[in-house]
Parts: C-alpha cells; sequence; structure tokens
C-alpha cells in the first residue's frame, strides 16, 4: 500500500538518501562535491520544513519539500523513477496551494519537461548564484472553475 504523509523525524535517514542520489542522477553537471558539501545544511532544514513523504510497503520512496508556497525539492529513490510518484506528489500540494513556485536547473530537461507536463509554467530564467548555472523560475497557479469569475 502506498501512502503520502506528513514527515516525521525518523524518515530523516532515508528522506537524505533520496535526496542525494537524486541530486547526483539528476544534475551530473555539478560536481558530486557540491551535494556533498550542502548535505548536513540540508540534513537541518529539513525539519523545519513542510515535506511529504511518499511511502510504499513501509519504506520511504519518494518526497516533496515546501516552504511558504515554494518547493524546496521533489525528489523519488532511484528504483521508483517513472512511476508517477512524483506527479502523485505535486498533485498533493496542488490540492491546498493555489499557487507555489520553484526553481529548477535548465540542463535538467527531464525535470522541467516533467514540470510542465504537471501544469508548471516557466516565468523567467536566473543564473543561480552558488553555481553559475541557468535556472528557471517556474510556477504553478490553480486553474479557476468555469463558475468562478
Amino acid at each position: 500500500m502506498d501512502i503520502i504523509r506528513k514527515y516525521i523525524e525518523t524518515d530523516l535517514d532515508a528522506v537524505m538518501y533520496i535526496w542525494f542520489q537524486g541530486n547526483k542522477t539528476a544534475h551530473a553537471f555539478i560536481g558530486e562535491e557540491y551535494w556533498k558539501r550542502n548535505f548536513n545544511y540540508v540534513r537541518r532544514a529539513i525539519s523545519q520544513s513542510e515535506v511529504y513523504v511518499y511511502e510504499f510497503e513501509g519504506k520511504v520512496i519518494g518526497f516533496i519539500g515546501l516552504d511558504e508556497g515554494y518547493v524546496q525539492g521533489l525528489f523519488v529513490h532511484p528504483d521508483f523513477t517513472r512511476e508517477g510518484i512524483g506527479s502523485r506528489l505535486l498533485n498533493y500540494i496542488k490540492e491546498d496551494l493555489e499557487f507555489f513556485t520553484l526553481h529548477v536547473f535548465q540542463k535538467n530537461e527531464a525535470a522541467v519537461s516533467f514540470y510542465q507536463k504537471n501544469g508548471l509554467k516557466i516565468k523567467e530564467t536566473q543564473v543561480n548564484e552558488d553555481l553559475g548555472e541557468e535556472e528557471y523560475y517556474m510556477y504553478y497557479r490553480k486553474p479557476k472553475k468555469e463558475n468562478e469569475a
């Protein structure tokens, strides 16, 4: 059985494994050292963010992190990618949020395509200050229902 639920402290190791592996895989254009340097910072920040995990058969295999309408990260365990888990996590937050934003590296074409297929639009292109890489600032706005003005 699979569920999406609020993060609890005992999820931390699984979340951090997924975060690290996901970044190495999706961002091959960024050296692994960058992710290693940021590992402990992210580890501390997880507990201060609004995080939802995707659990399958008792194991955390994906998560999404939010901070006041900004998606800080969406990651799925490498063994479970392309199974719709990322879309389910996005749809979960779409139920409660009218609007949210995120950044995604331009070179991460799979993620850019994924977000566009899930209704996000590119607002602008920026340069990431830490890495000098171009990234898209994307947003999602819940469509108005036909009976709304």
